[in-house]
């Protein structure tokens, strides 16, 4: 065999499948509309773009320091104590290329052969995979419906045994859209804390939250062996500048140095640039685009409500619903699990793109990013509607 096993036993996001697809069938002329990509459709800051520019004007694309360069460093740390409230002082941070690649990072620094990580459930489609590369072991804390699937404290103390390494949380929450309220942050902290766990936060999605003032980051917490991830993805819509970052304690984020140092080096210094510039112009949503999300949620929620068979609640925070379809799946006769199949149905008769449940270890649902215009996610709902009502088999 060619290949290390360790790589047989990855298989392609099926995401990027879905979407691999839904190109396809755009190239083909077909009108879709897309609730699968979580790729915010606003434009980068202005600052951000202005930044990316003069970097090239300035001939600043060469490498940086591994981690970032120093200004770059400083606006993230700035952002946590301006937009969280949150003393950094004992902090350091890191840059990286996307938050994909601090979380592989961390999975390689910290998992060894044998460790237990447990994860929510359900999950980001990589993080059972970059867990299992280094031959750990991914054990799953299931949420209850009315947490949107976020495991409490409770649930995943649950899960611990002799063998785990860590805990993974998302909050909020792709695909759910579940927010941690700060006393449930507090109480994982707590169980954290009490096993001596690694205890590790994707927050990419921090600036999506609608129905409170101010989220309740991780790094907030004065549990030392804290680890937050963030990213100007989402937040800042710069998806394709490939720039993310993680915070927390220096001696940690030195050893993440010298891995990146021999897997990307830094990141790309003209991204840095722009990215300093949205996290110190920006620092955070806008009051009015966090209302305009809203209202695309409200808006995609209540369309979907007339269809039989799904069942959605809101969701708090992020650009996602996660309806339960095992209704829908039952009245049109087919096997519960295989939301794969509807959301290929949905997608070739409907041309309506989903991604399904079980890509994220949850069967039976269906992930929808409520991103397009409100007219058009109205007309997702109705377009579901007309192909599945009637529909004995597909």
């Amino acid at each position: 065999m060619i290949f290390a096993e360790r790589v047989g036993k990855l298989s392609k996001s099926r995401t990027q499948r879905i979407n691999d697809r839904a190109h396809e069938l755009r190239r083909k002329g077909k009108d879709l509309i897309d609730l699968g990509a979580g790729d915010p459709r606003f434009t980068e800051p202005e600052g951000a773009r202005n930044a990316g520019r003069k970097a090239i004007d300035d001939c600043y694309t060469g490498y940086t320091e591994v981690g970032g360069n120093p200004g770059l460093r400083e606006a993230i740390e700035e952002r946590y104590e301006k937009v969280f409230g949150i003393d950094t002082g004992h902090l350091t941070s890191m840059a990286t290329v996307g938050a994909k690649s601090a979380l592989y990072e961390i999975a390689q620094v910290f998992y060894e052969e044998g460790d237990e990580v447990i994860l929510p459930r359900p999950y980001w489609v990589s993080y059972s995979a970059q867990v299992e590369l280094p031959g750990a072991v991914s054990v799953f804390a299931r949420g209850k419906r009315a947490n949107h699937y976020l495991p409490t404290a409770d649930e995943i103390a649950g899960k611990i045994t002799p063998d785990t390494k860590a805990v993974l949380v998302n909050s909020p929450s792709n695909p759910t859209g579940g927010v941690y309220t700060e006393r449930q942050a507090r109480d994982v902290v707590d169980v954290a804390r009490n096993h001596d766990l690694l205890l590790v936060s994707d927050e990419c999605y921090d600036g999506f939250v609608y129905e409170r003032d101010r989220f309740w980051s991780f790094a907030a917490s004065d549990y030392e062996r804290t680890l937050v991830i963030g990213s100007t993805s989402k937040n800042f819509a710069m998806t394709g500048w490939r720039l993310g970052y993680v915070l927390g304690r220096p001696d940690y984020i030195t050893e993440l140095e010298k891995l990146q140092s021999h897997v990307t080096s830094s990141p790309p210094s003209i991204s840095q640039k722009a990215a300093e510039a949205a996290l110190r112009d920006g620092l955070t949503l806008t009051r009015d685009l966090r209302e305009e999300f809203r209202r695309k949620r409200d808006r995609l929620v209540e369309g979907l409500a007339d269809v039989p068979g799904i069942d959605c609640i809101t969701p708090p925070g992020s650009f996602y619903l996660f309806p339960d379809v095992q209704g829908l799946l039952e009245d049109m006769n087919y096997e519960k699990a295989d939301d794969w199949k509807l959301a290929k149905f949905l997608l070739e008769e409907a041309g309506v793109v989903t991604v399904p449940g079980s890509a994220f270890g949850s069967p039976g649902h269906l992930r929808m990013a409520y991103l397009p215009e409100g007219d058009r996610l109205e007309d997702a709902a109705r377009r579901i509607e007309r192909t599945v009502k009637g529909v004995a088999d597909f």
